[in-house]
């Protein structure tokens, strides 16, 4: 029997998060590339974000021809959040970092576990002819309710949450309220051990 769900956060009827939703005035268009193996993962942060942002696009899939919008975006205000040894730094203060940030008119963040966002990289060319960038330090991960390989991981939201913090200096406070929310409702159902489990980490 399917669940019944909001008709406005598509979350369950007992996990709702209409209540805990408000909108962030982002100006940086925020590019979202999800793997379709993320569509269905009610846990999934990048959903939360497009009922968060006021300025975003997700588009699903997984190679380059998935993601022929990516053609359109100007190259030199466009930046990809990826890890790499070579991407600039956002928390950097230097005045070239700063520079960069204030021409950003688009940020493209992958949505997938790191194995699913490596292969999107690998079969997605297009990606490589925007600027990488990634932080220096890692803020503490907030999200709770689903395993990370990494210590050092963040929840797309929170990738996006940071991004825009250093890139906009805007607040991005209702972006990490909508995740406590759905750390909390998503464990409330749980069995008491399990969500012992989850409240400790």
């Amino acid at each position: 029997m399917s669940r019944s769900l909001c008709v406005n956060c598509k979350f369950s009827l007992q996990t709702c998060l209409c209540e805990d939703l408000s909108i962030l005035d982002n100006k940086l268009k925020v590019i979202i590339l999800q793997h379709p193996s993320e569509v269905k993962i009610t846990k999934n942060t990048a959903r939360l974000l497009t009922l968060c942002l006021a300025q975003y696009d997700i588009m699903i899939g997984e190679t380059q021809a998935d993601f022929t919008q990516l053609n359109a975006l100007p190259v030199a205000t466009t930046a990809l959040l990826y890890p790499d040894d070579n991407a600039l730094r956002l928390d950097n203060e230097s005045t070239a970092t700063q520079q960069f940030k204030s021409q950003l008119s688009h940020l493209i963040v992958l949505d997938g576990t790191w194995k699913k966002a490596f292969k999107i990289m690998q079969l997605t060319p297009t990606l490589t002819t925007f600027k990488k960038v990634s932080f220096t330090t890692i803020p503490q991960n907030r999200y709770r309710i689903r395993k990370a390989p990494r210590a050092d991981s963040l929840s797309t939201l929170e990738a996006v949450a940071h991004s825009l913090a250093l890139i906009e200096h805007i607040n991005p406070e209702p972006l990490y309220h909508a995740l406590e929310a759905l750390n909390s409702k998503q464990t409330q159902f749980m069995p008491e051990h399990v969500r012992a489990r989850y409240q400790a980490k």
